[in-house]
């Protein structure tokens, strides 16, 4: 593996000769002001003055000279030891990945374990993605719902915070990329602000095992205008700049001179996609509208309006009939527009254009539209699967996989779990692509590296032709589907149950919402983010969201 090495440092500043700085002038600024081209010379022609390897009289090079030469010649470096431990590389910290490292033995990817650990991602931290609608709402702050990588890792094993930029399966390595800033200095002489340069730094990680599990992004199936016109919900980027939009929103809108046309355009919230995420993303702005911008703005209250469009002829499709035709109801009341049946055809800026299953077309206004339909193939694992054999893999959704979630022809070097793993053979017998999918297939795998030892061979399997065969006894994995959930507002919300009694199937209502909020608490990464998650629902309860904040 390449050794990541820091880029030289490289300083700007002012032309023209520094002054001498007087006694009382601060080391820091001292610093800065020796940060010009003219002071960085006269600094390295001192050093170079001062250093008697740099001295260019012909005594001192003579002398130097004659030294290297009665030196004896340098031992070379022994040769690196080959590596006793399987070498496992974790792409992603999601759902799967942190599953699978929060659940591993820790004397198996110890020191004395067979295993060598490796997590790679561009992201720091575990993102709890349920309650991404809430942080936008203002009810739960972003740093509750994040947990550190580091910290979840312990002394399992080493994590890069780098992004991957290519899988090679045949040479079984991992490519990887982080930007490295070039730091000028903190204040120039001549009062510039913070000059800097982001470089591409570009490394390999070679692995034994690859587990992906870098899940998907968002699927715009090809709609024009979707990525130019439309917010996104995948990603705390996404929550923070959305909630930020709305408060300036909000604000645009309270201002004395805004006609009425221009008010009621601005406040006009589209959510497209009919899911968890849209339902509870609508859920929450009816929230953050009836309760708090209506007694802080209640002068503008009148002319918010919030939509949610879908092609599907009833909300949350993948729950029970009964669950569906109760979220419709329940949005009715609040007064959220539904306009199901319908499928966007273009986003254009301020409207978008759907298409009834009658044929007919009408458009929908916005000021603000956020896009949360389903998922497409993360383009890293397109990659991948571009380089395996055709004939095993054919999915547009992601990887196939078999029982034991190894990629098929990839020789069982390579796992996937979560979004980008396709674990049936056709799209109804997949599994979904839920969070709860995700974290069971990881806690499985750990199971299975923990009990079994799965190390790479020279030569493949005579029988199967794997490099990294299964050991005997290990079990497929199974799903248990433990219930579904969703906010539906108002303190409302549904489960579906995975009982056969009639009565246990569904759970709605107020009894519902708090369920639902007592599961997302403890459902938490870790008991910090619990304990966070826990004070952030108390503290909205009492005193409210903070408006200027969102």
């Amino acid at each position: 593996m390449q050794s990541a090495v820091a880029p030289r440092t490289q300083l700007a500043g002012a032309q023209g000769r520094r002054a001498a700085l007087p006694a009382s002038v601060p080391r820091r600024s001292a610093r800065a002001a020796a940060a010009t081209p003219t002071a960085r010379k006269l600094c390295l022609a001192a050093r170079a003055h001062a250093s008697p390897f740099r001295d260019n009289s012909p005594a001192t090079a003579t002398t130097m000279d004659s030294r290297l030469a009665d030196s004896p010649p340098a031992t070379p470096a022994p040769p690196a030891e080959p590596r006793t431990k399987s070498r496992v590389v974790v792409l992603g910290s999601g759902w799967g990945a942190v599953a699978f490292i929060k659940n591993v033995d820790p004397r198996m990817f110890g020191e004395d374990g067979p295993y060598e650990l490796v997590l790679v991602s561009p992201r720091n931290y575990m993102l709890y993605t349920p309650l991404l609608p809430s942080a936008v709402g203002g009810v739960v702050s972003e740093n509750s719902i994040v947990e550190s990588i580091r910290s979840l890792m312990h002394d399992k094993g080493r994590y890069y915070e780098a992004r991957a930029t290519g899988i090679d399966p045949a040479s079984r390595t991992l490519t990887c990329v982080k930007q490295f800033c070039e730091v000028c200095a903190a204040r120039m002489d001549n009062g510039a602000d913070v000059v800097h340069t982001d470089v591409d730094h570009t490394f390999t990680v070679p692995y034994d095992v690859l587990l992906c599990s870098v899940g998907a992004v968002s699927a715009t199936f090809g709609i024009p205008g979707v990525y130019e016109h439309c917010w996104f919900l995948k990603s705390m980027e996404d929550a923070q700049k959305l909630r930020k939009h709305i408060g300036k929103a909000l604000e645009q809108a309270a201002l004395p001179d805004v006609t009425p046309e221009q008010r009621k355009k601005m406040l006009s919230f589209v959510v497209v996609g009919g899911g968890p995420t849209g339902v509870e993303l609508a859920a929450e702005l009816h929230d953050l509208m009836t309760e708090d911008v209506a007694r802080e703005m209640p002068h503008i209250l009148d002319d918010v309006s919030i939509t949610l469009v879908d092609g599907l002829d009833s909300l949350l499709n993948s729950f029970h009939a009964e669950i569906q035709t109760y979220a419709g109801e329940v949005f009715n009341r609040s007064g959220i527009n539904l306009r199901l049946g319908c499928k966007v055809t273009a986003v254009h800026v301020g409207k978008i254009e759907v298409q009834r299953k009658d044929g007919s077309a009408d458009v929908v206004p916005f000021g603000t539209c956020v896009w949360a339909t389903g998922i497409a193939m993360h383009p890293l694992v397109a990659a991948l699967q571009a380089q395996l054999p055709a004939e095993v893999q054919g999915s547009r959704r992601g990887l196939l996989v078999d029982p034991n979630l190894r990629v098929m022809g990839s020789q069982g070097t390579i796992f996937c779990l979560g979004d980008a793993a396709v674990t049936g053979a056709t799209t109804k017998t997949a599994l979904p692509p839920t969070a709860q999918v995700a974290r069971q297939q990881g806690e499985y795998l750990a199971a299975l590296f923990s009990h079994h030892r799965l190390g790479l061979q020279e030569q493949p399997e005579p029988a199967t032709g794997d490099l990294v065969p299964l050991p005997a006894g290990a079990k497929p994995f199974q799903y248990l589907h433990l219930g579904s959930l969703a906010y539906l507002g108002n303190q409302k919300g549904v489960m579906d149950l995975p009982f056969k009694t009639p009565f246990l199937k569904t759970l709605r209502g107020y009894l519902g919402g708090q369920t639902w909020r007592t599961l997302e608490t403890f459902m938490q990464i870790s008991p910090r983010t619990r304990w966070m998650v826990f004070m952030d629902w108390v503290r909205a309860a009492m005193f409210g969201r903070n408006v200027s904040d969102i």
